[in-house]
């Protein structure tokens, strides 16, 4: 091996280990047959770092469809990497084709459109990747491939052709637009490639070159290195794990760096499997057991510090049974707690008074995420965590950040301009950056100022949230009211709502900025759950539940659950934001809805997250008020007044109504939304005196306010009344008439009869006239009854009839129905003659002229007559 080889080797070791170890791989195997070109190995950003092509180009060579791809791996990054570009110069069309990435989505440039490509998966440094941009001009369609795959679809019309005589690697014009990395297997074709034929190119089994710019015609280069590996070396980037090694730790150090590294202490299942790691350790750390003081012997995950004999993860709690316990051990009861690694197993030892090494083992280098620096790019937030020497920690931002320890001291550089950012607290536990820190900024970054600023290292992906010994849990098991964290810091900090300095909770929201913004919607959901009506005092008291809608968009709400219970606002918190207050218009008194301790206030998550926080140590998902519905909820038990309208008691249909009115604003600022709201009754349908049926909504907004009825219909059970009313009437009736099938000689008995049966009706009448409201009109109870006592009457003049014209039969003479003339009263003989005469004519016509059986049978005929008439009407009427 040359001394020029090792010393690029070496200058490759101080980049990155990794690409040290490909180095040498390469420079030990001999020479390679295709060329990588790398740009800003140091991620300092400029101008003359180029490649200029150096293969032919013409500007009347017109594309319509094309593809570009490249093979690539990131360094740093700027505001963007723009890794390709075609020019016309003639025309000054610097973008008639170009490729650029971000951490999270690419972007093809084709002839000056401009169009995002978001990716499944982000982007890694020091990664390998193949990218491929394919436009078919017939279909209108783009394709992006990353490593072989399609991962982005688009529809778009280009309606241009692609042309140009210039192209280069690396630059994009800018210097924020500039590429830090290596590149390789830059061709172009001005046509859709396959997909089969990209997916060959992605897995190392062909290179295949483009027919409009070709990565073998060469390009000239400046302020670059580069170099050749084999076309499989793309392939087969390596998947060892990674280990790091810390010396000399408590147990308490140990169980939090591996967890905070985004990994755990190991734990063996197999005695062979404890002798590897020993060996590992030797193999990676040969200084290991002179420098660190291990000796093979490094903590374990597992501890039985809360129950004797059950041992567990100390990350979880979980138990453990497979444990390849050393000879001899556990032996320490209850004295030793805690376990450790050596080459024949695991034994116990005291967790206070040890100190032992730890060994942490990942798949791959952990990305962290550095939150609350406000930073809005995702290369100035993700770093990658690696480790040089025994104990050390290296965090290296995707763009110009680097954390590091220096000294004692940790400290937050920006490597290319050479300025320190913050110093970490020196009370931070544990003297690490990971988890939930205090720094101390030394400049200003985004818009914070020097000072005490707490900032979050964290490996927990966007779904998880970080607690403040940097461990992951779950992101919706952030405030739910139950401890998730080992720290318990999950449950700190649970503020739901973020309000602007200048809201005002007596204004209510408006939909816009402006002064003609429509009025705001408040959907109402009543939910009835009991009800008790008092027909006499015409009132029906309602238990019942109301649930208002509304948005605001002042507001800005935070990590919002999908479970809408757990999105509960404070109580103080509540009390100093707007809601509507809603008046009860027919009730006695004046009668709102109010807020206090008996009401809730929930936020619905009904989008997506807007963002995440950028200025917040921690993952804070940002919802818009004007996009999620703010709900308040309260019970009351309230009395309305009605207005029964009881003309056709006992059969009658009562409406009662409960009438709200928004009294927080006009109905050109409040509206009740007719089309989401919406009432229920739960509660029994069978009352004492009533069936309900499912309540209706009735808006009105012909008034200054918007209101609202809600029209809840009362079915009368005529039951009782037919019971209690119509059936003893009737039997009653039935009594009376039948007295007229009595034997005519027992006229007592047959007055008797039918006057205790119209003494029983005229009693039940006032019974039942006491127990309805005074009305000033007839209602058909009242109908009914009188015309039983009616029908009395008229039998008992029947009876009367009867029993004249009996004792006129018996005695043969013609028997004066009237009284004697009155002494004194002195009237002609001629016209008492005529008086009489036409008496007895009148008599005649009402049968006491007939015999005593056909006056019985015209009473019996005239009296079921009348009551078959009657019935027909009345009943004709009520059903009608």
């Amino acid at each position: 091996m040359q001394l020029t080889d090792l010393k690029m080797a070496f200058i490759m070791f101080l980049t990155k280990p990794v690409m040290f170890l490909l180095a040498v791989t390469f420079l030990c195997r001999g020479g390679g047959t295709i060329q990588v070109v790398e740009f800003q190995k140091d991620g300092k950003a400029t101008l003359d770092s180029v490649g200029v092509y150096n293969g032919t180009l013409n500007r009347d060579r017109r594309m319509d469809s094309l593809t570009l791809c490249a093979r690539f791996q990131i360094f740093f990054l700027h505001n963007r990497g723009t890794f390709f570009q075609l020019e016309d110069s003639p025309h000054k069309f610097d973008s008639q084709l170009r490729g650029e990435l971000w951490l999270d989505r690419v972007r093809p440039v084709i002839a000056h459109r401009w169009q995002f490509q978001l990716l499944k998966t982000k982007l890694r440094t020091f990664n390998w990747y193949h990218l491929c941009f394919t436009y078919d001009h017939q279909k209108h369609l783009y394709n992006t491939f990353v490593d072989g795959e399609v991962v982005y679809e688009l529809n778009y019309n280009v309606g241009r052709q692609i042309y140009g005589d210039r192209a280069r690697i690396g630059q994009g014009g800018p210097l924020y637009q500039s590429f830090s990395g290596a590149l390789s297997q830059v061709n172009v074709w001005d046509y859709v490639v396959a997909a089969e034929t990209i997916a060959d190119m992605a897995a190392c089994r062909s290179d295949v070159q483009g027919n409009f710019i070709s990565w073998q015609a060469g390009w000239i280069l400046s302020n670059f290195t580069e170099y050749d590996v084999p076309l499989e070396h793309f392939c087969k980037q390596t998947k060892d794990a990674i280990y790091f090694g810390f010396p000399s730790l408590s147990k308490d150090e140990a169980f939090y760096i591996c967890e905070a590294l985004g990994s755990h202490l190991p734990l063996p299942t197999t005695v062979p499997e404890a002798f590897s790691w020993t060996n590992i350790s030797k193999r990676i750390w040969p200084d290991w057991f002179v420098i660190g003081g291990c000796n093979g012997f490094f903590w374990s995950s597992i501890n039985d510090l809360r129950d004797e004999g059950i041992w567990v993860t100390h990350f979880d709690n979980a138990p453990v049974t497979n444990i390849p316990w050393k000879d001899g051990e556990p032996n320490g009861l209850f004295y030793e707690n805690c376990a450790f690694v050596e080459t024949e197993g695991i034994a116990d030892i005291d967790c206070l008074t040890n100190r032992k090494c730890a060994v942490c083992e990942f798949s791959d280098l952990q990305i962290f995420s550095f939150l609350g620096t406000c930073e809005l790019q995702l290369r100035n937030i993700h770093l990658i965590a690696y480790q040089e020497d025994l104990g050390e920690l290296h965090f290296k931002g995707y763009g110009e950040y680097l954390i590091h320890k220096v000294g004692e001291e940790w400290l937050w550089i920006n490597v290319v301009h050479n300025k320190t950012m913050a110093r970490l607290d020196p009370s931070a536990p544990f003297n690490m950056p990971m988890g939930r820190r205090v720094w101390q900024l030394e400049t200003t970054v985004c818009d914070q100022s020097q000072g005490a600023r707490t900032l979050l290292l964290t490996t927990c992906q966007s779904d998880s949230y970080t607690c403040d010994d940097a461990t992951c849990i779950p992101l919706e098991n952030r405030c739910d009211q139950k401890y998730d964290c080992l720290d318990r810091s999950d449950e700190v900090d649970c503020e739901l709502v973020s309000m602007p300095k200048d809201y005002k909770m007596n204004l209510p929201p408006r939909l816009g900025n402006d002064k003609d913004a429509a009025s705001l919607p408040v959907a109402f959901k009543i939910s009835i759950e009991s009800a008790t009506i008092h027909t006499t005092q015409m009132t029906m008291q309602l238990s019942y539940e109301i649930q208002m809608f509304w948005l605001d968009n002042r507001l800005t709400f935070r990590n919002l659950k999908v479970n809408d219970s757990l999105n509960k606002v404070p109580y103080t918190r509540m009390m100093s934001m707007w809601w509507p207050t809603v008046g009860f218009v027919n009730t006695e008194g004046h009668q709102h809805t109010t807020v206090d301790l008996e009401s809730t206030l929930n936020l619905l998550r009904e989008r997506s997250p807007e963002r995440r926080a950028n200025n917040v140590p921690g993952e804070v998902d940002l919802f818009l008020g004007k996009d999620n519905s703010i709900r308040l909820t309260r019970k009351y038990s309230t009395i309305f007044v009605c207005d029964f309208n009881l003309m056709l008691y006992p059969f009658d249909i009562q409406h009662c109504d409960m009438h709200l009115r928004m009294l927080s604003g006009p109905k050109n600022y409040l509206m009740v939304d007719d089309a989401v709201s919406s009432a229920n009754y739960y509660g029994s349908k069978l009352l004492l005196e009533y069936q309900l049926e499912q309540p209706q909504l009735v808006y009105d907004n012909s008034g200054e306010f918007s209101e609202i009825r809600v029209k809840i219909t009362l079915q009368r059970r005529s039951g009782y009344a037919v019971l209690n009313i119509y059936t003893p009437s009737m039997i009653l009736l039935i009594i009376s008439y039948v007295s007229l099938f009595f034997r005519s000689e027992i006229f007592e008995v047959r007055i008797m009869t039918t006057l205790t049966s119209l003494l029983v009706l005229a009693t039940l009448f006032t019974q039942v006239s006491a127990s309805l409201p005074k009305t000033s009109y007839f209602k058909m109870v009242d109908v009914w009854l009188l015309f039983c006592i009616i029908i009395g009457f008229i039998i008992i003049i029947f009876h009367t009839i009867i029993d004249y014209s009996l004792k006129k039969h018996h005695s043969g003479d013609r028997v004066s129905p009237f009284p004697a003339p009155v002494k004194g009263l002195h009237i002609p003989i001629t016209d008492r003659h005529v008086t009489q005469t036409s008496i007895n004519a009148f008599l005649k016509y009402l049968g006491f002229g007939k015999s005593i059986e056909g006056l019985i049978v015209i009473s019996r005929l005239n009296i079921l007559a009348i009551f078959t008439f009657f019935n027909l009407i009345y009943w004709s009427y009520i059903f009608s």
